[in-house]
């Protein structure tokens, strides 16, 4: 079953060849490259699906089993499970991935040709042909309506001896960098927010003297939940007992508006800066959240990194400085303007 929680990857990849000192002979084994990328991912918020994990039952995973009435070993059938439940599939080319395993070097056929099988003569062979081979076959039946599901992977500068030829016109991306693997971070969670996609409103304020403004805001914009049911989300959300903090990232993972309610406080708030915003603005960067802000009362905000997006009202004349009729008027534009941002028809 899809997560709605994680992005989840499968990596696919080819075995290197490694001597082992106790048995005094080289022998296949998996490239520690891709434990290490599978590590990062998770630290980063990925559920990866990679076969080290099953083999070694890390992570909550265990071996494949047998399956009642289906020949193909456990491991072909796990691999194709575990594609077409991912929401991406990343492909670390090498020369080697590319052609064919070296434990299957007398192998002189074709994938092309082979892909071209029928299914019984496909697993008459499943033991003579290399098993990434089985994993193509997968990849290219659930990329064929989204190709934007499979990303060719890799340490160095694209070269087409490396990348497998039915992968022709993918974008790929070189992890020898830093930059890299935030660019394949971002490319892996907008595939995965085609199909999870943000949803309600993250309402963030400073609790100093802002609670005022807060009720205001949530006065004047019930009638969003109350006839088409958006979700606004502040902290009172919280329940008592409840890990707040984590509270608080998975509703900021799961918004498509962040409202910001801005006064010298808000600005002041180690906990916003350090932890809401940067997400918010990465999000904003990345996944399309909008992030909405409204000036409460004067701020440096141009010192922000805020000051990049539109405020809902003009910040030169904060709510503070109206009376109280020009703060329900401009509350009452603003929710116009969030509507318009939501895609909902205000009236």
């Amino acid at each position: 079953m899809q997560s709605t929680t994680q992005p989840i990857v499968y990596i696919s990849y080819s075995w290197v060849d490694e001597f082992d000192p106790g048995q005094s002979r080289w022998g296949r084994a998996p490239d520690p490259r891709m434990r290490e990328l599978a590590d990062r991912l998770r630290a980063s918020g990925v559920d990866v699906r990679l076969d080290v994990y099953f083999r070694d039952s890390l992570h909550g995973f265990s071996p494949p089993q047998p399956v009642a009435g289906d020949v193909r070993d456990p491991w072909l059938v796990w691999a194709a499970q575990q594609i077409m439940e991912s929401d991406v599939v990343l492909m670390f080319c090498t020369p080697e991935y590319a052609y064919s395993d070296p434990a299957h070097r007398d192998y002189q056929g074709d994938w092309l040709d082979w892909s071209q099988l029928d299914e019984g003569t496909r697993i008459s062979q499943q033991f003579g042909v290399p098993a990434r081979w089985w994993d193509w076959l997968t990849i290219a039946r659930v990329s064929a309506d989204r190709p934007q599901r499979v990303i060719p992977i890799g340490v160095g500068h694209y070269h087409r001896d490396s990348v497998p030829t039915f992968l022709s016109g993918q974008t790929y991306v070189d992890l020898s960098s830093g930059e890299g693997f935030d660019t394949l971070l971002r490319r892996i969670r907008q595939v995965w927010r085609e199909r999870v996609p943000r949803q309600g409103i993250f309402l963030s304020y400073a609790h100093k003297d802002d609670d005022r403004w807060l009720d205001k805001v949530l006065t004047h914009l019930s009638w969003l939940e109350r006839n088409h049911g958006i979700r606004i989300w502040s902290d009172r959300n919280i329940l008592p007992g409840a890990k707040w903090h984590d509270m608080i990232q998975t509703e900021l993972d799961q918004a498509r508006v962040a409202m910001l309610l801005v006064s010298p406080e808000f600005l002041n708030s180690s906990y916003i800066t350090s932890s809401e915003l940067p997400k918010m603005l990465s999000a904003a960067q990345s996944e399309g959240m909008t992030i909405f802000w409204i000036p409460v009362r004067p701020s440096s905000y141009k010192r922000s990194p805020i000051a990049e997006f539109q405020a809902a009202h003009p910040p030169d004349k904060p709510l503070s400085g109206l009376t109280n009729a020009e703060q329900d008027q401009a509350l009452v534009d603003i929710g116009e303007k969030l509507a318009r941002v939501l895609g909902i028809d205000s009236r």
